[in-house]
């Protein structure tokens, strides 16, 4: 049997409105769901005998000489994203007994193109290198449905929205126009759909509005508009939003914050709340840590690896700096209506239209826990632009052996300028810096146990949260 080549042409970048969301980076090393789109490929590639894998970013770098005269080529472009990995390996094994050229296309889209030898397909690429598209060829074509065209806007807002990095329990389904959250744990779905009848006037138009509840026995789940803008983490982890647009977000976020409904608390209330939030919750979260079985290998990373013997020390670490920083703030006795999640992935954001919205609430069933401490939601926006937590997300760091035999994490970004024009916004805003960075370091610690279903990514989270804390401590 021929020897079958997926040359996959990653070549062209993206330009416009799709460039807005991928930045620099092409299709191919577009990031979802962790992985990678030349990834997803290569896996699908590698499961079907005979098949090997070209990822093609410079043409004239690709020598298909060196190919036997014989060979099969399958000439894909980066921007065909896969719609169904099955059909996509069918695909693949029929073109191994394939005799002729032909396209392959959907509509009017052509996705890639077929050549059956060496010969056919150099003939191509010379044209090919001038031509930058298919469109030249004169060939057969079929009709498939295996591929979503990336570089249409649309087509690409709807990829990108129905890979949303939903929890295990959660799935997300819908069309062009809608889309609907369904999840087994039927409380969450419901305190998230309750949350929105039960906030004030003055706040509902900053959230995407949920309808249609639907309970079974099984599950819950609610329908949204589906939203002609991506979250920001899809371009933030992709480098596509600049210091200019940044600020953009962060006029229209705090904004937001401003505006919260909010009423006066005693002291001994804003004590209480924020020891729920930053305290009790972290201790709660640290004991459901340590009855996973993955507990025993994390805690012998951590003593092994870092300058703490355990879990436990890295908590009182936190717990004496908390004390010290919150200490020292002047922080005003007041309760907010918060969101409760508001990092990058929750919220949407169109440039062009300079529309923010916000998704996935923490929730509530009632009206009273709508309420909140006014730093929770600044925390969470911390997380993901000081403590990099969308990268986490996309597999966008490494954890490493440094020259001390301690385990070292990088993160594959600098965000040394965003984090000046985030604290630029809270001094403007009287908000403390540092007693947002001591908060954000509880939520690393305080996830360790909703995320153990990669524990390499928990062990992250507490390299993070431990430079987190010396950065708190060497500054206050």
């Amino acid at each position: 049997m021929a020897r079958l080549i997926v040359v996959y042409d990653d070549s062209t970048k993206a330009s416009g409105r799709i460039k807005n969301i991928l930045g620099e980076k092409s299709y191919g090393d577009m990031i979802l769901k962790r992985q990678s789109m030349v990834s997803r490929i290569k896996k699908m590639v590698k499961s079907v005998k005979n098949l090997d894998l070209i990822h093609l970013k410079d043409l004239d770098s690709f020598d298909v000489n060196t190919f036997a005269p014989n060979t099969l080529f399958f000439h894909l472009l980066s921007s065909s994203a896969v719609a169904s990995p099955d059909d996509f390996v069918i695909l693949l094994k029929k073109l191994l007994y394939a005799k002729d050229n032909f396209i392959i296309k959907n509509s009017k889209t052509v996705h890639g193109a077929f050549f059956k030898n060496r010969q056919n397909y150099a003939s191509f690429l010379d044209e090919y290198k001038n031509q930058k598209n298919l469109s030249f060829l004169q060939c057969d074509a079929i009709d498939t449905n295996t591929f979503i065209d990336l570089s249409n806007y649309d087509s690409l807002l709807m990829y990108i929205s129905s890979g949303f990095d939903a929890r295990y329990f959660n799935s997300l389904q819908g069309d062009a126009y809608t889309v609907t959250k369904r999840s087994t744990d039927k409380k969450k779905i419901k305190k998230e759909y309750t949350y929105y009848w039960l906030l004030p006037e003055s706040m509902k138009n900053w959230m995407v509005m949920p309808y249609d509840y639907q309970e079974t026995t099984e599950w819950a789940s609610y329908t949204m508009e589906r939203m002609p803008m991506t979250d920001i983490a899809i371009r933030w982890t992709h480098g596509a939003v600049d210091n200019e647009e940044l600020r953009n977000i962060l006029d229209k976020t705090f904004y937001f914050f401003n505006h919260r409904v909010q009423r006066k608390i005693s002291k001994e209330d804003y004590q209480k709340t924020r020891k729920a939030l930053y305290i009790d919750k972290l201790d709660q979260r640290i004991q459901d840590l340590k009855k996973m079985p993955e507990y025993q290998k994390l805690s012998q990373m951590i003593a092994s690896g870092t300058d703490f013997s355990s879990i436990d020390e890295i908590v009182n670490y936190y717990k004496k700096l908390y004390e010290k920083v919150s200490k020292n703030s002047k922080t005003p006795l007041i309760s907010v209506i918060g969101h409760g999640d508001v990092f990058f992935a929750n919220m949407l954001y169109s440039k062009e239209l300079n529309l923010l919205r916000f998704i996935d609430p923490k929730g509530a069933l009632k009206e009273e826990e709508l309420w909140t401490d006014p730093y929770y939601d600044i925390a969470k926006l911390s997380h993901s632009i000081c403590g990099n937590y969308d990268f986490f997300n996309t597999n966008s760091y490494s954890i490493d052996l440094n020259q001390s035999m301690h385990f070292e994490l990088s993160i594959y970004f600098d965000n040394t300028k965003a984090k000046n024009i985030f604290r630029e916004y809270l001094t403007n805003n009287n908000y403390d810096y540092h007693l947002v960075r001591i908060y954000e370091a509880s939520l690393f610690l305080s996830m360790l146990p909703l995320h153990i279903d990669n524990p390499h990514k928990v062990f992250g989270f507490i390299l993070n949260a431990i430079n987190i804390l010396k950065e708190i401590d060497q500054n206050v």
